[in-house]
């Protein structure tokens, strides 16, 4: 099946087209997209959790859709050619103490997942959803996701996507969302496989002093692509927003972030942060960033930071005095910087197999 996106992951204001970082185009040949066989739902819920197989329900969605990061045609291949999703609702004023996990795997049997899902969280109510992208080894395998949230007054909303498909999957993984007042979106996404990874959000803060952290753990090997791309829109006044990425690129890897922070007129007394930091393992990888803050608003604050080089040698060499070996301190000094991010999963278990698979990752180079 020929796959042909056109404007994907793409800057709100473009920038000088040599640089390469405006958008993207996917032209490339994906298995035939056929139902999704696998079971992903969880056995229970809480009772205050209501959940819809997409497949089986007809949605409606609120204010008509929401706009995501990857950008019109992504959105639209996924709402076309869904073969599975989840619809959650969570009720007002409950908190959900227990993460709901859905587990979505790729196979011989299921070699194509497009889920198309939707996290309605009613005021005041909390939860944490964990989605974890996993395939068998040995095949070509594709995923293309959205997710659509709403976090509507006092909610919060805790998105964690884990991706970890085989080093020949394509893996695209779209974001969009609404935010109230008050509410609050807690998104981290890391891509740890597949030949092409994409991850991408757009998030609106509506409401008065609504927030949003988005985190990002990214690791490239092999000649793999890595494509981030996150818009946060602020329109509420005293709305706050982080966007923090940590990565690193071995053997002929490459990615492009972008981050966005937009100060819509009328928010005023609002904040934005944004940070990437790459740590380059070899001189054959490819790292490109462009972090951008839009103001139509006098009284913000937005700060912006990118940090892309080599280990530091004075830190390998202090662990190596302490009896580490050069692959050891390396490996260490790597698994750190992750840290950040990882403190944001509020799941022991979800954070202790990342690190494995982040372990693991290394451990294959040098």
């Amino acid at each position: 099946m020929k796959l042909n996106l056109k404007n994907v992951n793409c800057l709100p204001t473009p920038t000088w087209n040599k640089l390469g970082v405006n958008g993207g185009i996917i032209d490339t040949e994906i298995p035939e997209i056929v139902p999704y066989t696998a079971d992903v739902f969880p056995q229970t819920l809480p009772k205050c959790v209501e959940i819809s197989d997409v497949m089986k329900t007809d949605i409606v969605f609120m204010d008509g859709d929401v706009d995501t990061g990857s950008g019109d045609s992504v959105r639209e291949f996924v709402k076309k050619n869904h073969n599975t999703g989840f619809f959650i609702e969570i009720k007002a004023g409950t908190k959900v103490e227990e993460p709901i996990f859905l587990n979505l795997e790729l196979d011989n049997q299921n070699p194509t997942l497009v889920d198309e899902n939707t996290i309605v969280a009613e005021p005041g109510s909390n939860v944490t959803v964990v989605m974890r992208y996993t395939s068998k080894p040995g095949f070509n395998g594709f995923h293309a996701g959205m997710t659509r949230i709403y976090a509507k007054n006092d909610a919060t909303v805790t998105l964690v996507q884990v991706q970890s498909l085989n080093e020949t999957s394509l893996h695209f993984d779209d974001v969009g969302g609404t935010v109230f007042e008050n509410g609050h979106v807690n998104l981290v996404q890391t891509e740890i496989g597949g030949s092409h990874a994409s991850a991408a959000a757009h998030l609106k803060l509506m409401g008065r002093q609504s927030g949003v952290n988005i985190g990002n753990i990214y690791l490239g090997g092999n000649e793999e692509s890595i494509d981030i791309n996150y818009l946060v829109d602020h329109y509420g006044q005293k709305t706050d927003c982080e966007i923090l990425a940590r990565g690193a690129l071995q053997d002929k890897s490459q990615k492009i972030f972008r981050g966005t922070i937009d100060f819509k007129r009328g928010s005023a007394g609002s904040k934005g942060r944004e940070e990437e930091f790459a740590v380059l393992l070899d001189p054959t990888v490819r790292a490109r960033s462009a972090p951008l803050i839009l103001c139509e608003e006098e009284d913000v604050d937005g700060q912006h930071a990118a940090s892309i080089g080599r280990i530091d040698e004075n830190r390998l060499f202090y662990l190596m005095s302490r009896g580490l070996t050069e692959a050891e301190a390396r490996k260490l000094i790597i698994e750190a910087q992750f840290t950040p991010i990882l403190s944001r999963i509020p799941i022991a278990s979800v954070r202790e197999d990342l690190q494995t698979s982040i372990a693991g990752r290394l451990n294959t180079h040098g």
